[in-house]
């Protein structure tokens, strides 16, 4: 339990997202974890519980254990004109960059541009018709702000026609970044083959993408709207496959640096999807409903990953605890946050040496090193970088796979 809690507590600090005994509205840098541990645990096994959520929570933000119900809830009724309109909006600018030929021929290229246009019109489709006349029911958000925490803009099912928003775009839904983001989502409604797996918009790479990649995936579909809403990172530029915002073709250093960047998309992903998935199981719980086989399994497989208590619990039903969830939370953080360091990492630190018997093989030994060299500098998750690895791994593995 010691070794648990001081690992978030490390990973909190290291975000300056510790607060001290005396102050609730900023984080304190000259909290001393010693101190900190000698308050949480004042007695051998016995944590002060009321001090542990002390430091870990914002004084504007209920914590996700506190608020698990508002987690996952309906647009409140005084935010549901607004956030109508910019579905409008969102759906009109969809149906008119449909008909923007050259904009559409300088993002997804000539041979994909019926296809582009093809998707804008079913985003518009779903917009106006699915979503804006049942705000209610197609919308839900997040009032006690996880969302943000966890670096999730939105997600959205194709099956159920459901959009799912980072409160502060229902709040303020009516600036350009948040119609991008309903936008955004609404793409994944369009088609089923319209997932996030080109990357993110401005991630490095992005505009270098291949015409397959780029007509499969949603942060594309935001750049024709981007220019129109005075917002894009690249205006009046054409994207070329395989080449760089420099006009060159990507290097095998780039295409490393792409590529592990990528690598961490996944498991973030799948971090979140795991996110969700035990808040989902803590609000089962509240409830009085009991654990499905199928999650209690991905629980318990999860939990050592993780760091969780759940597979050390002798009580039945387990109990899915305030450290379960904020650990959760804090994975998903960390994990979202690692890749950053891959932008400026050294060149020695990606870059593998020998003999390779093709350029793909080399790319990916270099992402190997990159994935692993963007943890340490990061500082790390569990202690031990054969754990983080460990757990990088699995959930990469599991992209799009976490629930079961």
């Amino acid at each position: 339990m010691l070794s648990r809690v001081r690992r978030l507590l490390e990973r909190m600090y290291r975000e300056g997202r510790l607060y001290s005994m005396t102050c609730n509205d900023e984080s304190d840098p000259d909290t001393d974890l010693d101190t900190l541990m000698l308050a949480i645990f004042p007695s051998p096994g016995y944590l002060d519980q009321a001090v542990f959520e002390h430091y870990i929570g914002p004084g504007e933000r209920k914590m996700v254990y506190h608020s698990v119900r508002e987690a996952y809830t309906k647009p409140d009724p005084s935010h549901r004109a607004d956030l109508k309109t910019a579905v409008m909006a969102a759906a009109e600018t969809a149906s008119s960059v449909s008909n923007d030929k050259a904009g559409l021929e300088a993002v997804f290229g000539s041979e994909k541009l019926q296809a582009a246009s093809s998707n804008y019109r079913k985003i518009y489709n779903r917009l106006y018709l699915d979503v804006s006349d049942d705000i209610e029911n197609r919308i839900t958000t997040d009032y006690n702000l996880d969302s943000r925490e966890t670096f999730v803009g939105g997600w959205a099912s194709f099956e159920n026609k459901h959009i799912h928003l980072e409160s502060t775009v229902v709040t303020d839904p009516l600036k350009p970044e948040s119609k991008v983001t309903i936008l955004h989502e609404a793409s994944h409604l369009a088609s089923k083959s319209i997932l996030d797996d080109g990357g993110y918009y401005g991630s490095p790479g992005f505009e270098a993408a291949t015409k397959e990649t780029k007509i499969d995936n949603a942060a594309h579909y935001e750049e024709l709207p981007r220019r129109r809403w005075g917002i894009s990172r690249y205006n009046d530029k054409t994207f070329t496959p395989g080449i760089s915002g420099s006009g060159k073709p990507l290097t095998t250093e780039e295409q490393i640096r792409v590529g592990g960047i990528e690598y961490y998309r996944c498991s973030w992903d799948a971090a979140a999807d795991f996110d969700d998935l035990i808040k989902q199981a803590r609000r089962d719980e509240l409830n009085g409903t009991g654990l499905d086989a199928g999650t209690l399994a991905r629980i318990l497989e999860v939990s050592p990953l993780m760091d969780l208590t759940l597979h050390e619990q002798t009580v039945s039903p387990l109990n899915i605890t305030k450290l379960d969830i904020t650990t959760s939370e804090s994975i998903v953080r960390a994990i979202g946050l690692a890749p950053i360091q891959i932008i400026t990492l050294a060149k020695t630190k990606i870059m593998p040496t020998g003999r390779f018997r093709s350029k793909d093989k080399e790319i990916a030994a270099g992402i190997n090193l990159a994935v692993d060299a963007a943890m340490a500098a990061y500082g790390g998750m569990l202690g031990d970088a054969k754990r983080d690895r460990k757990l990088i791994d699995w959930l990469h593995d599991h992209y799009q796979k976490v629930f079961v």
